[in-house]
């Protein structure tokens, strides 16, 4: 983990910055598995006042997980980050405040709904130019994410598409995978997510991601109350079992 290097105190004020100047800048870390690329990106931000790039690393997992945890208003991942929006899930999984906006994205429907369905708040497009990085990562933080009208007219058809297949969404996400089910048994004997890891030969980071998986599936919120939902589903999958074909006469 990178930690942001002090201040430029020939850094340059530009009229449209003052007042902004006046306010707390907004914390950014940025996320890149391209050393280079992520501190150059830093460089370019912190030379608008309104912004303080706070920390930098490599790994998105590593960066949710730290101890102390690193306070930023957002976080700016690389689009080419291997496995980017699924990283990104995972990670909002931990950190449900995580906010993250995704530079880099090339501005095409698929990809921009790829990234607001992993619970990206916005994007930066590959087009963007260098002067303008600062700008929009403020406005995008503030709620204001400039849309082609192309991208917003695909991401309202996603909605109403999402909206009305949400009966048969909520069941089938109640479908787990082996690894879940064995993350399940395990926290129903009390394992801690540091035992699960140890038990089953992966990493704390990936231990928290199943369990955060599991929660989500099953709609709790506590570790308690995984075995009950899980009994409850069950038995609900007994008694909607379609019957089998009438005994011939």
């Amino acid at each position: 983990m990178e930690e942001r290097s002090a201040a430029d105190p020939q850094r340059q004020r530009s009229p449209s910055m003052a007042a902004a100047a006046d306010t707390r800048p907004l914390s950014v870390a940025i996320v890149s598995d391209v050393c280079f690329l992520r501190q150059a990106l830093a460089e370019i931000l912190e030379r608008d006042p309104s912004i303080s790039v706070i920390g930098q690393s490599g790994d998105l997992g590593e960066l949710v997980t730290r101890t102390p945890p690193l306070s930023a208003d957002v976080v700016l991942v690389d689009a080419k980050l291997r496995d980017g929006p699924a990283e990104v899930r995972r990670a909002r999984h931990i950190a449900s405040d995580l906010r993250v906006i995704a530079y880099g994205v090339e501005e095409s429907p698929q990809d921009v709904i790829i990234w607001a369905e992993a619970g990206a708040i916005g994007y930066i497009p590959n087009t963007a130019p260098a002067a303008h990085l600062a700008s929009l990562v403020i406005a995008i933080s503030s709620g204001r994410q400039p849309c082609p009208e192309p991208v917003a007219s695909s991401l309202f058809r996603r909605i109403a598409a999402t909206a009305r297949s949400g009966t048969s969404t909520a069941s089938s996400a109640l479908a787990l995978t082996r690894r879940e089910r064995q993350v399940a048994e395990l926290i129903g004997a009390g394992y801690s997510d540091k035992e699960i890891a140890r038990r089953l030969n992966i990493s704390l980071w990936t231990a928290k991601s199943h369990v955060h998986n599991l929660l989500g599936k099953l709609g709790v919120y506590h570790r308690g109350e995984v075995s009950s939902r899980l009994r409850l589903h069950e038995q609900h999958s007994l008694n909607h079992e379609p019957a089998g074909p009438a005994p011939s006469c």
